[in-house]
This record gives C-alpha cells, sequence and structure tokens, in this order.
C-alpha cells in the first residue's frame, strides 16, 4: 500500500520499523534529512527514499519539511523508530498535522478510512487495539523488530530542497562513555534476574554468556536498585529482539516481559515453578540457576 512513510535515525532502525510493515503486508517510503546518506537506506527493503536536502544536521529540524511532504504525498502514516531523535521529530510532525500520535505500538492494519494499531497501554500492564480515522504517527520502540536481511540497493532517491528550521543549531557533538554493549542489537542475550544476591554472583551469567557468545542484561531491579547495571531491558528500559533470550532467575513480570516480546526463542531458569516467565518460554527449567547454567557451560564445552 502506497502513502506508508518511515523514518530512522540510522539505517538498522528504519529497516526495524519496515520489518513491522512487512509482516502486515505493507510498502514503505523512506524519509531522510540533511544530516543523513541517502543512499545507505537503498537496500532496507523501501520501495523510495526521500531525501529532504540541507543544511542542518538535526532531523527535527526538519520537522516542517516532513509535514508538507507527507501532506503533498497523501500520507496514510508516518512512522518513527521511538528512539529520543524518532519521538522528538515524530510530535513535532504530529502537532503541525494536528495528527493523533500512537507509541508502542507492534501491529498496524489498514483499510479505506484509517488504521487500526495494536500497542501497550497502562505501562504494559494491558495490549489494546486503537481505530485511527485518517491520518496517523506511530512510533515502535527500537529493537522490538529484527531489522530485514540487507538487499540490492536499487530503491530509487528522490531529493527535495528542505528549508530546516533556523532556531536549531547544532552546536557540539560529544560522545558518551559507554561502560556496556548496545543490548538492542545483541543476537544472543543472558539475562539476569533478582535471584542474583551479590555482585560476585553474576559470574555464572558471564561464564554462561561467554559459551553461549552472549550479551549479559538484567532486570529493573539489578539495575535501579543494585546499581549493578547501567540499563536495563523492560517497559520503561530497552526492547529486545534476539535470536536467543536465556532468562536466570527472571520471575517475569508485565514490565519485563513487554521488553523482551521480540526475542525469537526464550529459554527460562526458576526454581519457582509459578514463575511467570516459565508459562510464556519456549524451553524452561526448574532448578537452582547457578546449577542449571554451570551445566549448561559444561554441555557447551566452554
Amino acid at each position: 500500500m502506497a502513502g506508508i512513510f518511515v523514518f530512522g535515525s540510522e539505517p538498522e532502525r528504519a529497516s526495524e520499523m519496515i520489518a513491522c510493515l512487512h509482516a502486515f503486508g505493507l510498502r514503505a517510503t523512506v524519509v531522510t534529512t540533511g544530516g543523513q546518506d541517502a543512499q545507505d537506506y537503498r537496500g532496507i527493503g523501501c520501495d523510495e527514499v526521500v531525501h529532504v536536502q540541507g543544511g542542518n544536521p538535526l532531523p527535527e529540524a526538519y520537522a516542517g519539511d516532513i509535514a508538507r511532504l507527507l501532506e503533498e504525498r497523501q500520507a496514510r502514516a508516518f512512522v518513527v523508530c521511538g528512539d529520543a531523535t524518532g519521538r522528538d521529530g515524530a510530535a513535532r510532525v504530529a502537532g503541525l498535522l494536528d495528527a493523533p500520535m500512537l507509541s508502542d505500538v507492534s501491529d498496524v492494519r489498514f483499510d479505506d478510512a484509517g488504521l487500526s494499531a495494536q500497542r501497550l497501554a497502562y505501562g504494559g500492564a494491558v495490549v489494546r487495539r486503537e481505530r485511527v480515522e485518517g491520518f496517523a504517527v506511530l512510533g515502535i520502540a527500537p529493537g522490538a523488530w529484527t531489522p530485514l536481511d540487507a538487499v540490492d540497493a536499487d530503491a530509487p532517491v528522490v531529493v527535495v530542497e528542505g528549508a530546516p528550521d533556523a532556531r536549531m543549531e547544532l552546536v557540539e557533538v560529544r560522545p558518551l562513555e559507554k561502560t556496556g554493549v548496545d543490548l538492542t542489537k545483541a543476537e544472543r542475550l543472558v539475562c539476569a534476574g533478582m535471584a542474583f544476591s551479590t555482585r560476585e554472583e553474576l559470574d555464572a551469567a558471564y561464564r554462561l554468556a561467554d559459551a553461549l557468545g552472549a550479551e549479559v542484561g538484567c532486570s529493573r531491579g539489578l539495575a535501579e536498585d543494585h546499581h549493578w547495571f547501567a540499563d536495563y531491558i523492560g517497559l520503561s528500559g530497552v526492547q529486545v529482539a534476539p535470536k536467543l533470550y536465556v532468562g536466570l532467575g527472571i520471575s517475569g513480570q508485565v514490565q519485563h516481559t513487554v521488553g523482551i516480546r521480540g526475542a525469537q526463542v526464550v529459554v527460562a531458569v526458576n526454581k519457582d515453578p509459578a514463575a511467570p516467565l516459565l508459562g510464556m518460554c519456549d524451553y524452561g527449567v526448574v532448578g537452582d540457576l547457578f546449577d542449571v547454567s554451570d551445566a549448561l557451560v559444561e554441555a557447551l564445552g566452554r
């Protein structure tokens, strides 16, 4: 279906948005702005790349240009990656067009009158479907969908002249020192839960991660209560879509499971047979997480 436009601050993020649309039989045009290289977006599965040209590298400075483009093209929807850049730009575009904006969308369906979108509500406690008549701005969480495999970079590029907001200027770029990895890009994840009572016990999670070639993440409590990690997996933290997720001592409350809904294979290890994660996983083990993780490391020959 024509008329669906996508924005992602990086090609991989835009590819995640297109993967979501493709899952429901939808096609899309990618929008890039002054600071992005449109050529990088030609092979991510889109039908077309529209580059809004201008001297300002800040995507949010082009909200007016994007809004005009969407009006001229009679867009059905504007779909953005819900990272900091995407949320900022999406809110500006929605405001300029006086359009509804729906965040945390996981499913979207179109018909002649408008669209219906499935999204999280009440802090992730429920999933609800909402209907919008006409145009809408949709936000999809980064990491919720796996980017499409690269395709031939043959999508045509259309360049339009922009008039970025002169009130916005990039003054300085200063990289932040990060102590961890980008969990949204990990193909395998071992996630530690509140069953770990000391930092030293985390060695079990790291040993298993080394054996699996995985990264280590955590649930909210280990980051916010114990401060052992800079970030955590969950609705208000990082949302991930690894090929393999192993939860060690993770109970599986909604706040956390929302963050792993994109995982392809979920493995749960918990001594409590009533743990919610055991009821939603692909493979579950009821037992002591340290004994089970040591057995897995031994079985993997590491």
